[in-house]
């Protein structure tokens, strides 16, 4: 069997096109199959990668062609494992140039070991330099990102240089139109697409660009800086630094509702259980999946190839008793925060003062009143909903009784993610984080997870009589 396999080491790339051409190019052998992975090469845990190896292994694979070296790895300890394999095997590596890479004599042994050290070099280099460019963007204020989401623009001094982003006077009323759309007529990504490839077709996104589209923080205005394994933004600007596309509460119910049609994608056609897609392994931040061992007792284990944590496993009720006190402490600790006082999100103070500026003017009464009903609105805005819906949720006694689809629906909306350690033994597995969607995110964990006691005080039972209304009204929007 001839494979070709490509990668790519973002989903920008893909995005843009990258992953497509190397399909093309490899799909143009006639190889017998042809595989392709979205990750960094510096890692192994790679779909298409962990199933190249494991055909090689079993002796189905006669050639591997690639479009480079490097995209097979970055990493020379797995280069050096990798050519292992195939020298046991009999499998042969080449390029699309027909140059193939030699391995089994020293002289090619020698020559394949500096490629792949340079092309490792290179890749720690540019992680440090583009390290290096963001602490430098952040420390002067300045945005740092080579791609910008729909709607801004970058904005460059005489020199050329980036030295801020703005709203596109174009693609922002577009944009504002495509988030009014998705929050005021609840349609589904795919629904919104369709809109899009309807009525704005010239600045069309597939739906795997719509989601993030939709969540970025840069449509509030605020410069964001870097992305975690999970593709979320590590450093985001507490200030706004441009005008904002979108409020903060739109931003926030934006959130919430690709979160919840993500979990439905996850779900849909096939059995639900509690945690679906919320428990995480520590050592690779992927999901886990349920086991069941003997006839009564539920597991949740690393199923992920490559991950030095794969198959260990925790029990489901230690994680079940965790998640019931997280969430039980995470819910009184923000009850202050929901009982205070409503205040007036800051975007209301700037449209006071424009007003103020306006009304000596002639002919600017039009605009006022534009500016008085936006006013209005974004007085009207609930931001306490998802706070509300936890507090809800935990106080209602038949909460963890419902189906689990309907349970991890709401679970979805509260919780971002449960991660476990599962080091050592299933008696040494222990839940390390459960980050929760409402400030403060990380959720207190018990000081015991073999004995955990959920304290419920007068206080407690006095809230679920004068706030039952509140809460029921919470659940009701999501159920």
């Amino acid at each position: 069997m001839r494979i070709a396999y490509g990668r790519v080491s973002t989903r920008e790339q893909a995005d843009e096109g990258a992953l497509e051409r190397q399909r093309m190019l490899l799909e143009a052998t006639q190889a017998d199959l042809v595989l392709l992975d979205v990750g960094s090469g510096t890692n192994t845990a790679r779909p298409g990668y962990q199933k190249l190896l494991q055909l090689i292994a079993a002796g189905e694979v006669q050639q591997v062609l690639v479009t480079e070296q490097d995209r097979l790895n970055r990493n020379l300890q797995s280069d050096l494992e990798l050519w292992s394999l195939c020298d046991a095997n009999r499998v042969a590596i080449t390029d699309l140039h027909g140059r193939e890479i030699e391995f089994r004599s020293p002289d090619g042994q020698l020559l394949a070991t500096v490629v792949s050290a340079l092309n490792q070099h290179r890749s720690k280099a540019y992680a440090l330099k583009t390290q290096r460019g963001i602490e430098v963007a952040r420390s002067q204020g300045l945005p740092a990102r080579s791609s910008i989401p729909f709607g801004v623009r970058k904005v460059r001094n005489a020199e050329g240089r980036l030295v801020g982003l703005e709203l596109d006077p174009v693609t922002a009323p577009l944009a504002r139109q495509r988030v009014r759309w998705f929050l005021e007529e609840n349609i589904s990504i795919t629904a919104l697409y369709e809109r899009i490839k309807a009525e704005q077709p010239e600045y069309l996104m597939n739906t795997r660009q719509l989601p993030r589209w939709l969540v970025s923080p840069l449509l509030t205005g605020r410069n964001a800086w870097g992305r975690d394994r999970k593709g979320n933004f590590e450093h985001i600007d507490t200030e706004r630094s441009f005008e904002a596309l979108i409020s903060d509460a739109e931003h926030e119910a934006l959130k919430i509702r690709v979160a919840g049609l993500q979990m439905h994608k996850a779900i849909r056609g096939r059995t639900v259980r509690m945690f679906s897609g919320l428990v995480r392994c520590k050592e690779c931040n992927r999901a886990t999946s349920y086991k069941l061992n003997g006839k009564a007792t539920w597991y949740l284990r690393c199923a992920t190839p490559g991950c030095s944590y794969r198959s260990r496993m925790i029990r489901l009720d230690r994680v079940f008793g965790v998640a019931q006190y997280a969430l039980a402490m995470h819910a009184k600790a923000i009850l202050p925060i929901l009982q205070r006082p409503a205040v007036d999100p800051p975007e209301v103070a700037t449209l006071q003062r424009e007003i103020e500026t306006l009304q000596p003017i002639t002919g600017t009464g039009a605009l006022i009143e534009a500016k008085r009903a936006e006013i209005n609105r974004l007085r009207a805005v609930d931001t306490s909903t998802p706070g509300w819906l936890l507090v809800g949720a935990l106080r209602s006694q038949g909460f963890w009784l419902m189906d689990d689809d309907r349970l991890n629906l709401v679970l979805s909306q509260i919780i971002e993610s449960i991660t476990v350690d599962l080091g050592g033994c299933v008696a040494d597995a222990k839940v390390i984080s459960v980050r929760c969607r409402t400030s403060p995110a990380e959720a207190p964990l018990p000081p015991d997870q073999d004995q955990i006691l959920i304290p419920v005080t007068l206080r407690d039972l006095a809230l679920t009589v004068t706030q039952t209304e509140r809460m029921q009204a919470a659940l009701a929007a999501l159920l």
